[in-house]
């Protein structure tokens, strides 16, 4: 907490010399969370338990660096296992903004996978991410250091090629030991005008890397999502549908690294499809089916889960969402039953989220 207090006074004190030079866009972020019900720790020690939790704060900063380069950083505070609360820089990078075609990128980012890894935890469609996002690559979910290059390709509809290359930094598809290997993503992203209220997209992901055991672990995706928003009447109404698939293998890995007893993982694959619906200029109703295993390793149950969200949002800058989730597990009678109610503030100049 001592690093926690001075980190922000710090913070304070550069920001106020540097509002006199260069005036950067700066946000804050907090998310508040109540869970209860059998899917949920009873441990107050553990990030997510029952009752009243702070989920995540942050705080961004962002500024065109000059004429050719603009800057962002984003530090996360959270709850790590302990109770403890740590700050994390959870997004650091400048990138071009004047290459015609291409934009480069050098810093500490989400990696281009999928749809939802590069949201911010703020910006999820749902309380919590997708079951087989967080078993492949963890609740933070690939964000590495490293470089990127996405290049806009000649189309007559939106189509970006991106390149990556990283450090192997995620515990739970890398965590190698050695920082001479080195990892690559590739992420190709078409986006279609289906009518003036109608659009349409579909990526596909691919990433590789060495283990820990300087073994191949491997992650592809497939994501497409649907979006209707009439050109007349759209502050009031909307629609959308996104289903993403993804596919790891982590050969020599332990499917839970904390119970020596676990299955050694070869594969594992499943998807999330969700819908939301705007019916009215301030309220939304969702709803998310998950399955967790269409391929899967022997030892590791296959798992189902619904999850249904009902969200209230007076302003762009305030939300208050109510989750229900139903998991169920193949070989257990018991299911789990959680509800979730979060709010969701932010306030100072937040920058629009990509599309």
């Amino acid at each position: 907490m001592k690093q926690l207090i001075s980190f922000i006074i710090l913070l304070s004190c550069s920001f106020s010399h540097a509002q006199g030079r260069a005036n950067p866009d700066v946000s804050v972020n907090f998310l508040g969370l109540y869970l209860n019900g059998s899917g949920v720790s009873s441990d107050p020690q553990e990030p997510a338990h029952k009752g009243f939790s702070l989920q995540e704060a942050e705080l961004q900063f962002m500024s065109d660096v000059d004429s050719y380069l603009r800057a962002s950083a984003l530090f996360s505070v959270g709850q790590e296992a302990g109770g403890e609360y740590s700050i994390d820089p959870e997004e650091v990078f400048l990138e071009t903004i004047s290459l015609p075609k291409i934009t480069l990128r050098a810093g500490k980012f989400k990696m281009a996978f999928g749809k939802h890894n590069q949201l911010h935890t703020h910006a999820f469609p749902f309380i919590d991410a997708p079951l087989i996002l967080q078993k492949l690559v963890g609740d933070e979910g690939l964000n590495e250091s490293g470089i990127s290059a996405s290049l806009l390709l000649p189309a007559s509809w939106y189509s970006e090629l991106t390149l990556q290359a990283f450090s192997l930094t995620n515990e739970e598809l890398y965590g190698s030991t050695d920082s001479n290997h080195t990892g690559g993503l590739v992420h190709f992203k078409n986006l279609w005008d289906l009518t003036d209220d109608l659009t349409l997209e579909f990526g596909l992901s691919s990433t590789q890397g060495k283990n820990e055991l300087n073994e191949i672990a491997e992650l592809t995706g497939a994501d497409l999502t649907l979006k209707w928003r009439p050109a007349k009447g759209g502050k009031y109404k909307a629609f959308i549908w996104s289903t993403e698939y993804l596919d790891g293998r982590r050969p020599g890995r332990l499917f839970d690294p904390a119970d020596s007893n676990s299955p050694s993982i070869a594969e594992l694959a499943g998807y999330a499809s969700w819908v939301q619906y705007q019916f009215a200029q301030r309220w939304w109703a969702q709803a998310r089916y998950e399955v967790l295993g269409t391929t899967h390793s022997e030892g590791i149950p296959k798992q189902n889960k619904q999850s249904y969200l009902v969200g209230f949002f007076p302003t762009e800058f305030s939300g208050f969402r109510l989750q229900y989730d139903h998991l169920e597990t193949s070989g257990n009678d018991r299911h789990e039953d959680t509800l979730g109610l979060q709010y969701n503030v932010t306030i100072g100049a937040h920058p629009a989220h990509s599309y």
